[in-house]
């Protein structure tokens, strides 16, 4: 069953369930990078008490300016917390975070430990089975969105979970999306990220083959993109991409390096499935080239370079 619940006020009194926090519960946010920063920010400002680490230092201690508490480990964040966020690049590093020295989960049980990033269906299984032997409760909750979203607390939270913790979450979701989408158990959300992200991927490819086939046949591209905004077939989304492709400007509000690593998780995912994604499979071998080539921190809209 899939509800979506609006945004919500922050600072809105809560029962967590632990008998030594406070009703505004403390929170710990793990892996300030790119979106979690912006995001860790938003809940510091929003009237949260919020602490807050990150692999590399420069990227947590900015957030002491918006009034976040800069912990020396995960587990001196999570310490006080009643709700871990966890927004790292990939499974193996949130395994880290989350069990080794100084690790969140070292914190003791009852913690809510909400996973925000993209780590595939895979990771997504293992870290909630480490969370439940440690006594977590885990909530899987990637995101829909990229840098910009998450600096405007625009994002939409796709949320899987435990019914009876959505309550506590509530404010601290209205804070960080415009929207939260809960999806049923555990893991129905990481499914929902990569079906989404694989619809993205395909589209950011065939706008670029669309620009270069054009180009190729002596066409002008812009032309092309002015017709396709001006009918259905012109997805908002391919527009805007195309735009930037053809200005050139690949300023990263999403990096080429992410949406290859989400486009890969999916493929793995289709495979263990027993879907085909034949569009997928297909884009993979040259987006690899072309983020190897230098462009992996460039916005995804980069693979035009070489279509």
């Amino acid at each position: 069953m899939i509800t979506t619940q609006p945004a919500a006020q922050p600072g809105t009194p809560v029962s967590t369930g632990r008998d030594d926090r406070a009703a505004t519960p403390v929170v710990a946010f793990i892996g300030t990078g790119r979106m979690g920063g912006p995001m860790a920010a938003n809940l510091a400002r929003g009237g949260f008490d919020v602490r807050v680490w990150d692999r590399t230092v420069a990227h947590a201690e900015p957030l002491a300016a918006d009034g976040a508490v800069v912990a020396a480990s995960p587990a001196e964040a999570a310490r006080s917390a009643a709700i871990v966020i966890t927004m790292l690049a990939d499974g193996a590093a949130t395994e880290q975070a989350a069990t080794g020295p100084g690790g969140l989960l070292d914190a003791g049980p009852g913690i809510i430990w909400v996973q925000m990033g993209t780590v595939g269906v895979e990771w997504t299984t293992r870290l909630a089975g480490i969370a439940a032997d440690r006594g977590a409760v885990f909530v899987d909750a990637p995101v829909s969105g990229s840098e910009g979203p998450a600096r405007a607390g625009q994002l939409v939270i796709l949320a899987s979970g435990p019914a009876q913790v959505r309550d506590v979450l509530a404010p601290v979701f209205g804070v960080l999306g415009r929207d939260t989408v809960w999806l049923g158990p555990a893991g129905n959300g990481t499914k929902t990220k990569l079906v989404l992200n694989n619809w993205l991927a395909d589209l950011a490819e065939m706008t670029a083959e669309t620009l270069s086939f054009a180009r190729r046949l002596g066409l002008d591209p812009a032309a092309v993109v002015d017709l396709l905004q001006s009918n259905p077939l012109g997805a908002p989304y391919a527009v805007q991409k195309a735009r930037v492709m053809l200005a050139g400007d690949f300023s990263p509000a999403f990096a080429l390096k992410h949406a290859l690593k989400d486009a890969e998780l999916a493929a793995q995912a289709a495979q263990a499935s027993g879907a085909t994604l034949t569009l997928t499979s297909a884009l993979l071998p040259r987006w690899r080239d072309t983020a190897a080539s230098g462009h992996g921190d460039d916005d995804v809209a980069a693979v035009y370079l070489t279509a």
